[in-house]
């Protein structure tokens, strides 16, 4: 069912002017950058100075093809014959007020996940787990998690859905963002020191973090992992907003508590016991992201059952945890671990010691890049990393970027190291540190380019089919 037509819109951008809309017209939603079009789209476009939208000279081809143009400046567009939105203002305040718009109306329930690390796992992990039985819709598949990013795709959204599960970052502002969303279970995974600049404290992310909670609806519940730095901020935010508390986490305290027994876990949901039947070791923080989707499917009254069996065949997610096989020059089969979306302390040691549960007797080479924005501790945290690497003993170490020149001085007399200043001097010889049936494993922020060596060895890769 498309929700968007002329009333609505007009409804929704109650400045702008209308054309050309005929009877009984309607849409789907916005699109706002050319390769996430879906038929009879809405297109909004960027005009001159604007930095919002798509370039027309571009995209003439999508600009035919859609169902109508949002538009400051409606001139140019009259020659497509299609419906015409002439807005007034900043043409992206339309992207903005047509979310909120659409927000209002639906009568589903809303899941706003947020942390700094995990939040994308646990957001993919219940679309798997609702999708058994549910309409859902997310922004998972777009990675666009800011203000704007989250905006679009909610215009996207069905209005008839049962759920919405919309990951949330700090980009636009937590307040911002959780006015848009205005969630019915809102999940705090973690805070870890990520985006310290300008002076900032791992108090202050924290307390920004938190504040998904001020827009929760208050007969809503908040999901805290209690094990978290700074938890009582989180806690004291969700009480102020009158939220139900739900906890998760390792300690006898949590409410969603994961028990572990080798590779063997169970879940404890308010006192009862559930098995994972799992065949092979899960990294405990691929577990923490499955208590807190837990929580919101407990609440649900959804099957329990159903989604343990889900999870137990959750595939980790690209550049977080995605493993496969490559066979690269010289005939070397390697297997890779990929986790080279984004990284921070926590994450970074977290991941570092699944890896080495996991594949404690295999050859191992860690992959490691720089964790950017620890603010001013940021010696401290790189060069703490070895304390993850040693409980990996691993044969190999390659470093890559200019703060993880930090952790190559800790342990270039310890471990087998190289260090390499940027991804180009990194990739020039990569091969050659290899050997036959290792297990590589790569991590590091975005900005240290290692995403780029994973596109390389994934051109190498075997398919399952193969």
């Amino acid at each position: 069912m498309n929700f968007w037509n002329e009333k609505n819109l007009k409804e929704a951008l109650q400045t702008a002017n209308t054309y050309n809309f005929p009877e009984n017209w309607s849409s789907n939603g916005l699109v706002i950058w050319q390769d996430n079009y879906l038929p009879k789209n809405m297109v909004l476009a960027r005009n001159e100075g604007e930095t919002r939208g798509l370039s027309v000279e571009k995209n003439l081809k999508l600009l035919e093809d859609c169902s109508a143009i949002l538009t400051t400046n409606s001139a140019p567009y009259f020659k497509y014959n299609k419906p015409i939105v002439e807005l007034k203002g900043k043409n992206g305040d339309a992207i903005i007020n047509m979310s909120r718009y659409i927000r209002k109306f639906f009568t589903g329930k809303v899941v706003g996940v947020t942390g700094s690390s995990g939040k994308s796992t646990t957001t993919q992990m219940l679309v798997d787990i609702f999708s058994t039985k549910c309409k859902v819709n997310s922004n998972i598949k777009s990675k666009a998690n800011t203000s704007w990013g989250i905006a679009w795709n909610m215009t996207r959204f069905g209005i008839d859905d049962d759920y919405w599960v919309v990951e949330t970052s700090l980009g636009g502002g937590m307040s911002r963002n959780a006015a848009l969303v205005k969630p019915d279970y809102a999940i705090l995974t973690n805070v870890a020191p990520v985006h310290l600049t300008g002076g900032m404290q791992l108090k202050d992310i924290a307390e920004e973090k938190s504040k998904i909670f001020s827009k929760t609806n208050e007969d809503g519940a908040a999901i805290i992992y209690e094990g978290m730095e700074f938890f009582d901020t989180a806690k004291n935010a969700a009480e102020y907003r009158g939220l139900k508390i739900i906890t998760f986490g390792e300690s006898e305290a949590a409410d969603i508590r994961i028990m572990l027994d080798g590779i063997s876990v169970k879940f404890n949901i308010y006192g009862k016991e559930y098995s994972l039947c799992n065949n092979e070791p899960v990294g405990r923080h691929i577990l923490l992201d499955m208590a807190a989707a837990l929580a919101v499917v407990n609440e649900e009254k959804f099957d329990i059952a159903l989604a343990l069996d889900v999870l137990k065949n959750f595939k980790t997610l690209e550049g977080r945890g995605e493993e496969f096989l490559s066979v690269i020059p010289e005939n070397k089969t390697i297997h890779v671990t990929d986790e080279a979306y984004n990284a921070n302390p926590l994450s970074m040691a977290a991941a570092i010691t699944a890896f080495g549960e996991k594949y404690n007797e295999k050859n191992t080479v860690l992959v490691l890049g720089d964790m950017a924005e620890c603010g001013e501790e940021t010696e401290r945290y790189h060069r703490e990393m070895s304390k993850s690497i040693d409980k990996v003993s691993p044969a190999k170490v390659l470093l890559c970027g200019k703060d993880i020149k930090y952790l190559y001085d800790e342990i270039k007399d310890i471990y087998d190291t190289k260090y390499y200043t940027d991804i180009n001097s990194l990739q020039k010889d990569f091969f050659e540190n290899l050997s036959d049936e290792d297990y590589v494993f790569l991590k590091s922020s975005h900005s240290g380019e290692l995403y780029k060596l994973v596109a390389k060895l994934k051109s190498y890769e075997i398919k399952p089919q193969d």
